[in-house]
């Protein structure tokens, strides 16, 4: 795989993971969106779904890494996995300048943050001094996600939350809405909500020999009240959420909200 030049680069190096897959539809959208920011492209990304992966890394299990083309490789374990092997065998003493996460097939808000494996790869690099930064999409049907919000205005917000990540060593949690992308003008600053998880959930089941499982999930209280500027209050009104994942930076501008268009 080979980069396209950046005719505006912001940055030298990116380095992109997800969760998804390496296969997944939202990887190669962030691609393309960091080949216009930067000199230098890198994506290693799991080689399987490891979505619900949290910040956990593979102490039990050794690492496989499969190459898919030039600075382009999939690796066997978490999305966390990929970003510590690649600190460790591609780049020693000269780190990325920035870790790009995504874009994730679904919202990370609330209280799903603490179990995505897109948060946790950013968390993994935020750990070691690397600006990071997370995107997911929303979508209302999972078999017809629309990635045009994320395409046309995912770039202008990393753009606009660089020198936040840059120079106060911030990460960055970013959810687009699901709506027209015309319908979008502004990124607001959002807090992360709670409360949408009302209990867990098992789904019981059996197998070809009898055995019984279990499938693991959640019930949601899909209208619960938020504040106006959590995440989820922010996704409803249209805009687009950041959220610092460590303490409480602001963006550039007035701190609440900036424009994603030209006017």
């Amino acid at each position: 795989m080979s980069d396209q030049a950046a005719a505006d680069p912001m940055v030298r190096r990116i380095l992109i993971t997800n969760d998804d897959g390496v296969a997944a539809p939202g990887l190669k959208i962030l691609v393309d969106i960091a080949n216009r920011l930067a000199e230098e492209v890198w994506i290693v990304a799991p080689e399987h779904d490891r979505s619900g992966a949290g910040q956990s890394i593979s102490l039990h299990d050794p690492l496989r890494v499969y190459q898919h083309g030039e600075r382009h490789f999939a690796v066997s374990g978490t999305p966390a996995d990929c970003v510590l092997y690649a600190l460790a065998e591609w780049f020693g003493e000269t780190p990325p300048d920035l870790v790009l996460s995504g874009i994730n097939a679904g919202a990370n808000i609330g209280d799903s943050v603490q179990y995505s494996g897109t948060v946790g790869a950013v968390l993994s690099a935020e750990h070691l001094g690397i600006p990071a930064i997370a995107l997911s999409q929303s979508f209302v049907n999972r078999e017809q996600i629309d990635w045009a919000p994320v395409t046309e205005l995912g770039e202008a917000a990393i753009r606009a939350l660089w020198p936040s990540a840059k120079d106060d060593k911030c990460c960055w949690n970013v959810n687009f809405p699901a709506c027209a992308a015309s319908d979008i003008t502004t990124m607001e600053y959002a807090s992360q909500s709670a409360g949408s998880i009302a209990r867990p959930q098992l789904l019981p089941g059996q197998d070809s020999r009898g055995l019984s499982y279990w499938w693991l999930g959640f019930d949601r209280n899909t209208e619960h009240q938020v504040p106006d500027d959590s995440d989820v209050a922010v996704l409803r009104r249209r805009g687009v959420a950041a959220s610092p994942l460590r303490g409480e930076h602001r963006m550039p501008g007035d701190g609440a909200s900036i424009a994603l268009r030209k006017t």
